[in-house]
């Protein structure tokens, strides 16, 4: 909702309701002039006549310049009217003399003009359709603000919103932050100490390593502590992360839109701020804070903080830095020798040199096991934290994951937010070059290569756009390595869980306990306690005092985020260490583990449990499961499950509305959740039928993103079944809404199930405009459409790239290590191995048995941590498994209607979506344009619904930037 305190929101305001009235004005004034038109041309004596007397009329209509009478091109926005008007003109003066010209010609040219007058009549009556939808959306959202402001309103709209269900929340929220939580501190530093400071042989080097963490944090603290922190361009990015974010309200986001571009007001505001930073042991949140209650899109509550905006971008360029620190130290420390641990089998020295004998130089890079780790190490460690000053995590509203009980309270804090050394070889050195080289290969191991690391972090490769597509590659990656662990290994086994209420239940003990191990001075951990000592009171709750916050840290806060990534990197650290080398793959609360092994798993459950109990959390028992499966039998592709025991956690292994089915290593969409999301649409969609700007952005954020995404993105290792079963129940989806809307309004009771047939007869019955073609509604706004999302068009793009059957890439994967190993046997035995000294450890070695090719079994030992060099290894296998589907876009005439139809539109900047190159458009919109393209052409003379000028397009993007206002 635009803010009425927003001086550019307000202008904005006033500016459409000018530009529709003068919208008005010009229609009527098109009416009238179609109007005379017409009744001229019927009076006229002759055929002629009457097509020169519609000429004329038309010209002048459309503003079409002339001199001397004849038509003057590229004087008005229509070169096409213009073409046919400068033709028309010569045709009618052959018409004059030549008998020739039949009178089936004379109809045609005189259908022509009438129908330019027809299509410019329909264009402004969509426009000011669009108009009306316009008033419409600003009535209903300036009620609800007068509404805020009227104490008695506000007061029967709380008690309208006081469901059991948010009156559970608020009690249980209040418990949570105002009750000081038991966590023992000593405890808590005990377990520092067994996790970084061990006995034995490792803690020479991690003791190394974080006395170099703690030396990049005082000199981090010093350069935060230059008195100019806050200038123009610091401020810059401060502020478009703010915005990205959604801790402010629309009000206060305005109020940052504004300072934005103006350079006076930012120097101002980074003097203030620099001086506020200078007295950081003077600051505080003053007398108090007010906090906000927000429903979510999945039926869940967040609290927000009410913070004037200037305290809010003092506190977020904090976040920011201490974010970009830690995520670069703790990278830093973790690829510090002796730090972390790797699950991948190492090379020994011996059989890395019977390899190269057998093989030829041998290659680490790049790996099954590399490839894993870099994408670990990219999309998975500190996720919530930021690689750049500049980062800017954004997710499209609905991108959120659904709640698997949603009639239940859950405090949801989730931010949307995330060479080898060449030498010569002389055989006369042997012994030397020997140990030389046993030397550098120790070192190599106990030191993974940083140049390698660096590049593959840095390269971003595998890094997901947010958090929640770092949520989908993750279920891939399980499904894929699920394919590969049963067929490889035998099984496999899986846990996953989630902290219960994260950011509500963070223990401020806890918190800088971990600060200050980690080497934070006294000086920050004093803002920091501050900090998490908010005085807070909610501000529907006028009559009571504010009270000191004990527990919890602020939601959407991205301090809140440093918070809680240094409290789970000790958990992730431990975890790497107890089941030697095995990872915690995790994004913000939520936690997965897996391994072929039963036991690792059971050591790693059994950590995690520790951990959270020490430091004062709680496992979300609800979103917690296990599943081990198994192949029937070494060559089946079908899958069975196996018991997991009573030592880990119980239930099934669920995600958005998927569940994975351990009888058949899928995961499958839970219709009988997807149920209840459709009863909450048609609430939702019900409570915006007097608002239809609201109600498609309503459709859209539910309908097309958040039921999609919550049914797992396509992927190779999914199955084309997965799209099959995407596709049946979004269908399911539509017939069930618009059922159940049709009972609940009698006025629609002929609606078919269908979103559009249900907002053609909104229109209809509100605005009166009929016979609109479909073509309207998913037609992007540019171009006057309403822009509805069709979830079935994406589908049906990739549902025949995607892989039918995933088990098949592991039958051609052990068909090709089949054939590579074949081919290197021979090549060894006819001599044809080429050696290259300088690649190779020990280019004199030669083993006992030199005469006797490696086994298939050692050949094989190592396909997770080196590259063999063939196509469709099991690198290319895991690969190819997580690829998402390619979109097959559909095709076009290149001489055709819409392609012509295309060119027409010209170079408007401003077109998104459909524009005027068919090959730089996305696979989406050239599906929409084709489909839907030559009824609009043929009931607008083109693609244009309006004429560029006519629409509101300053509040309909505002519009479209604001939020969902989701009902109770």
């Amino acid at each position: 909702m635009a803010s009425s305190g927003s001086i550019y929101s307000q202008a904005l305001h006033n500016i459409t309701h000018t530009k529709l009235d003068e919208l008005d004005k010009k229609r009527k004034t098109f009416a009238k002039q179609r109007h005379d038109i017409i009744s001229a041309a019927e009076v006229a004596q002759n055929p002629i006549q009457r097509i020169d007397t519609l000429k004329d009329g038309v010209s002048k209509c459309f503003a079409i310049s002339t001199l001397d009478g004849r038509i003057v091109r590229g004087k008005s926005n229509y070169p096409r009217l213009e073409t046919i008007l400068r033709n028309l003109e010569r045709f009618l003066a052959q018409a004059r003399y030549d008998p020739s010209i039949s009178p089936r010609s004379l109809d045609q040219w005189q259908q022509t003009l009438l129908r330019q007058l027809e299509v410019q009549a329909l264009k402004f009556e969509y426009a000011s359709l669009y108009g009306q939808l316009t008033k419409q959306w600003l009535s209903v959202t300036q009620k609800r603000a007068s509404t805020d402001e009227d104490p008695d309103l506000e007061m029967s709209d709380f008690e309208h919103i006081s469901a059991p269900k948010s009156l559970e929340y608020r009690i249980n929220w209040d418990q949570g932050a105002f009750t000081p939580s038991n966590v023992d501190r000593k405890a808590v530093e005990h377990m520092l100490q067994i996790f970084f400071k061990p006995a034995g042989d490792s803690s020479k080097d991690l003791g190394k390593a974080l006395d170099a963490l703690h030396a990049k944090v005082k000199e981090f603290e010093r350069d935060l502590a230059s008195p100019q922190c806050f200038n123009t361009t610091t401020l810059d990015w401060t502020i478009k992360s703010l915005l990205a974010s959604d801790l402010l309200a629309d009000s206060k986001r305005d109020v940052l839109r504004d300072f934005l571009g103006n350079t006076i007001i930012l120097k101002e505001v980074a003097d203030v701020l620099n001086m506020r930073m200078m007295a950081l042991d003077d600051w505080s949140w003053g007398e108090e804070v007010l906090l906000e209650k927000r429903r979510q899109l999945n039926g869940t509550y967040k609290v927000y903080m009410d913070e004037d905006v200037l305290q809010a971008i003092f506190l977020h360029y904090i976040g920011i830095r201490w974010s970009v620190f830690w995520k670069r130290s703790l990278r830093s420390f973790r690829n510090s020798k002796g730090v972390w641990k790797t699950s991948q089998i190492s090379t020994s020295l011996d059989d890395r040199k019977r390899r190269e004998f057998y093989l030829g130089p041998v290659s680490e890079h790049p790996s099954y096991g590399s490839t894993r780790l870099a994408m670990y190490r990219q999309g998975y460690f500190l996720s919530q934290l930021l690689d750049s000053e500049t980062e800017e995590a954004s997710a499209e509203e609905g991108d959120e994951e659904a709640d698997f009980e949603p009639m239940t309270v859950e405090v949801s804090d989730r931010v949307k937010r995330k060479l080898q050394t060449a030498r010569k070889s002389q055989s006369m050195q042997a012994p030397r070059r020997q140990m030389m080289a046993k030397e550098s290969y120790n070192k190599s191991k106990a030191t993974p290569s940083m140049s390698q690391e660096e590049k593959d972090d840095l390269s971003g490769q595998y890094k997901p756009k947010n958090a929640m597509d770092a949520k989908q590659s993750l279920l891939h990656l399980l499904s894929a390595e699920t394919f590969i662990n049963t067929r490889l290994q035998g099984e496999i086994t899986c846990f996953r869980s989630q902290i219960e209420n994260l950011y509500s239940s963070l223990a401020h003990d806890a918190i800088e306990c971990i600060w200050e191990f980690f080497g934070v001075s006294s000086k920050w951990l004093g803002f920091i306690h501050r900090f998490l000592k908010a005085p807070l009171r909610f501000a529907d709750d006028e009559s009571s005092e504010p009270r000191q916050r004990k527990n919890g840290v602020p939601g959407s806060h991205v301090l809140s985020e440093v918070f809680a990534e240094l409290v789970l990197f000790c958990l992730d650290s431990h975890i790497n260490q107890v089941s030697e080398g095995e990872l915690l793959w995790r994004t913000n609360d939520d936690f997965w583990f897996w391994s072929s092994s039963l036991a690792k798993c059971e050591k790693a459950w059994s950590a995690t449990q520790q951990f959270v109990n020490t430091v004062g959390l709680t496992i979300n028992k609800s979103r917690s499961g296990s599943v081990r499966m198994a192949r029937e039998s070494n060559t089946s592709h079908n899958i069975m499950s196996l018991n997991t025991g009573d030592a880990l956690p119980q239930g099934q292994i669920r995600w958005g509305m998927l569940y994975l089915n351990p009888d058949s290593g899928r995961f499958e969409i839970d219709q009988s959740m997807v149920d209840k999301h459709i009863g909450e649409l048609s609430h939702q969609l019900q409570d915006k039928t007097n608002n239809i700007f609201a109600w498609i952005k309503a459709w859209n954020s539910y309908a097309a993103t958040f039921f999609t995404s919550n049914f797992g993105k396509p992927a190779n290792c999914f199955g084309q079944q997965h799209v099959d079963d995407m596709l049946a129940t979004h269908e399911r989806i539509q017939r069930r809404v618009f059922s159940s809307m049709r009972a609940n309004t009698s006025s629609f009771s002929s609606a078919s199930g269908s979103v559009v047939q249900y907002l053609k007869q909104t229109i209809a019955q509100q605005f009166g405009t009929k016979d609109i073609p479909d073509g309207y509604f998913y037609f992007p706004t540019e171009l006057g459409g309403l822009e509805v999302r069709n979830p079935f068009i994406g589908l049906l793009q990739i549902r025949e790239t995607v892989q039918a059957n995933p088990d098949a890439v592991l039958d051609q994967f052990e068909d090709a290590e089949r054939d590579a190993y074949k081919a290197a046997q021979t090549t060894f035995s006819e001599g044809k191995l080429r050696k290259d000294p300088s690649e190779m450890l020990d280019p004199d070695f030669r083993p006992a048995d030199a005469e006797k090719f490696l086994s298939f079994e050692e050949y094989t030992k190592y396909r997770e941590s080196l590259n063999y060099g063939f196509d469709c290894q099991l690198r290319d296998v895991l690969l190819t498994l997580l690829k998402k589907p390619d979109e097959e876009a559909i095709e076009t005439e290149d001489n055709g209607h819409i392609m012509l139809a295309l060119n027409e539109l010209g170079n408007r900047n401003e077109l998104r979506g459909i524009t005027s190159s068919w090959y730089s458009m996305e696979a989406y919109w050239k599906w929409v344009a084709q489909l839907y393209g030559p009824a609009m052409i043929e009931k607008f003379g083109g693609l244009s619904i309006v004429d560029p000028g006519l629409l509101p397009m300053g509040m309909v993007s505002l519009f479209k930037s604001g939020r969902v206002n989701w009902q109770d």
